[in-house]
């Protein structure tokens, strides 16, 4: 079942710019920096308090985000939810109607097992489903 928000994924353009912007409006610095997707992806974990914020700034056009990026310009992408058992989860969900991005949870920026919902059995919004700990993908 799902605990808490987790983050919210925002899709930039420039993500040097946006933590330059974050850090002289509202004194917010990145926890982590880096690039994801084999490349494709600059990602930064933005802290604040318990909550984080995660800054996407696609580096290919033709991946989703790219896309995203293309067509809709910045902004929130998607709302991640924590959960213990993405597995079930996943099950649960697809009983009701949802559909997900890919077959199976797979390992994100942050190292542990997500899976997206295809905003159109999700009421147009982006859920990021995300396990908190980090079991062996096989399982």
């Amino acid at each position: 079942m799902f605990n808490r928000i987790n983050h919210v994924g925002v899709v930039v353009r420039d993500l040097n710019e946006t933590l330059e912007l974050f850090d002289k409006l509202f004194q917010l610095k990145p926890a982590v920096v880096k690039d994801a997707m084999e490349g494709k992806l600059k990602v930064a974990f933005v802290p604040v308090g318990n909550d984080e914020i995660e800054l996407l700034q696609p580096l290919d056009p033709s991946t989703p985000l790219g896309e995203a990026l293309r067509k809709s310009g910045q902004g929130i992408h998607h709302l991640a939810l924590s959960t213990d058992n993405i597995d079930e989860d996943v099950e649960r969900l697809k009983k009701k109607g949802v559909v997900f991005d890919q077959e199976k949870p797979r390992i994100g920026a942050h190292g542990v097992k997500i899976i997206l919902t295809r905003p159109e059995t999700t009421g147009g919004i982006i859920v990021e489903l995300c396990e908190e700990k980090s079991p062996n993908l096989s399982s």
